[in-house]
């Protein structure tokens, strides 16, 4: 069998031979032969999960419903760079969790299946044919019947991703949501379209995707020129900058967000930039700032989400380098975990498969 048609297998904790943990179970309890998550956690993939190669086939031989993608690529940036380390730090959070959330009662790694497809492969100087191989990638998981969690990776990534979500959907509508603390919106800069400020601008481009499916949250502070915000107002999209967020709730926004981008749509893509969070527990961004959403309430957003679900759930701008504690690695982590646990519970809840 080639490895392209390998079907989904998991050796807990990625390790072989003769101190490999066999029961099926081990991946959730403490284990009897080894350290496991903490101390011996072998090769390093998102969630400890089984690497598949990133094909359409494969993905489906496999039975994944969710497939790990890194976009280490921070070309697209107009402020400081680093967030090529992006995925490395989430997987390497990972290593330090059990995919069991006991919050939600389940073994994540198994209820989804979930694969690591690994790296997009990105062109060093080369933005359109890096984006292209992204909508390659991207394309290529949800045909083989997954959703993804990508991780980037500057804030460019979105527009090609966007653009694989809405050729998936062609036949029908898709929404987008924008979870930042910079509204992104710019037509262009210095002439340039495909850069981490135009997200939202290329997606209302996109032939499915209609205004009023589109929301952002989270916006504050002075990274936001004035053009920016006229993009939102000339084409009547719902802002809910940060000062709302905090006189109305966390609660009453994020569902109000993901109302908007699901009314009418067959699918959406959730883009949420690590810079949409405080400072104070998220350093490790290229463009940390005040005032912004705090660790334990980015953890109901993603809980909340998890109620809606989305095709494409994307974490953005994490950077490493500048967090030497990495709470900012973990707190983007348990954003995808808290995020998957609270998808399982609600389909459980309806009866229905990943």
């Amino acid at each position: 069998m080639s490895s392209s048609m390998q079907p989904w297998s998991f050796v807990p904790h990625q390790h072989q031979g003769s101190a490999a943990e066999t029961a099926p179970d081990a991946h959730i309890r403490s284990p009897r032969n080894h350290n496991g998550t903490f101390k011996a956690g072998g090769i390093t993939t998102f969630m400890g999960a089984p690497y598949c190669v990133p094909e359409r086939e494969a993905i489906r031989a496999a039975g994944a419903k969710i497939c790990f993608l890194g976009v280490p690529w921070d070309q697209g940036q107009i402020v400081r760079a680093g967030t090529s380390q992006g995925p490395a730090g989430l997987r390497e959070a990972s290593t330090q969790y059990f995919p069991y959330m006991f919050e939600y009662d389940v073994d994540l790694l198994t209820f989804f299946r979930v694969v690591d497809c690994g790296d997009v492969p990105i062109v060093p100087g080369n933005n359109d044919r890096s984006h292209e191989y992204i909508y390659q990638y991207v394309s290529e998981c949800l045909h083989g019947g997954a959703q993804v969690i990508l991780c980037g990776g500057d804030h460019s990534v979105p527009i090609p991703s966007a653009r694989a979500l809405s050729d998936f959907h062609k036949n029908g509508k898709i929404g987008y949501i924008h979870i930042d603390c910079h509204l992104d919106s710019a037509p262009d800069w210095c002439g340039i379209d495909n850069t981490n400020c135009s997200g939202p601008s290329r997606a209302l481009e996109l032939p499915n995707c209609d205004r009023s499916n589109i929301a952002h949250m989270g916006s504050r502070n002075g990274l936001n020129p004035k053009d920016w915000m006229d993009f939102f107002v000339d084409n009547d999209v719902r802002v809910i900058p940060m000062y709302e967020v905090a006189e109305r709730g966390y609660e009453a926004c994020t569902r109000e967000i993901f109302d908007i981008a699901w009314k009418g749509t067959d699918g959406i893509y959730c883009s949420w930039d690590t810079d949409s969070l405080d400072a104070s527990c998220m350093p490790g961004t290229t463009a940390a700032e005040p005032f912004g959403i705090k660790g334990r309430e980015a953890i109901q957003v993603a809980r909340i989400a998890g109620t809606y679900g989305a095709d494409i759930f994307e974490i953005s701008e994490l950077a490493p380098l500048f967090d030497i504690s990495q709470m900012s690695i973990k707190l983007a982590c348990c954003l995808a975990y808290h995020y998957l646990g609270s998808r399982a519970k609600t389909l459980r809840e309806q009866g229905k498969e990943p």
